[in-house]
């Protein structure tokens, strides 16, 4: 399995996401504001890819873990 603490992939680096997007207009003075629904959908999307990545992780593991039992 991948190396490393799951909590910054799927809690820390989101919030953080979530915050740039959300605070970087009040902080920047940009007269255009990054939609709520645009913010929550590019999360959304981090999470199918995260999560699509740790999928493939996991089952090529079990997958060479078998193929070195089968040997």
């Amino acid at each position: 399995m991948m190396k490393g603490n799951l909590t910054y992939y799927f809690i820390l680096y989101p919030l953080i996401f979530f915050l740039v997007y959300a605070l970087s207009p009040i902080l920047f003075d940009k007269e255009e504001y990054t939609s709520m629904k645009d913010i929550l959908g590019m999360i959304v999307t981090y999470y199918i890819l995260i999560s699509g990545y740790y999928f493939i992780d996991c089952l090529s593991e079990r997958i060479n873990k078998n193929g070195k039992e089968k040997q």
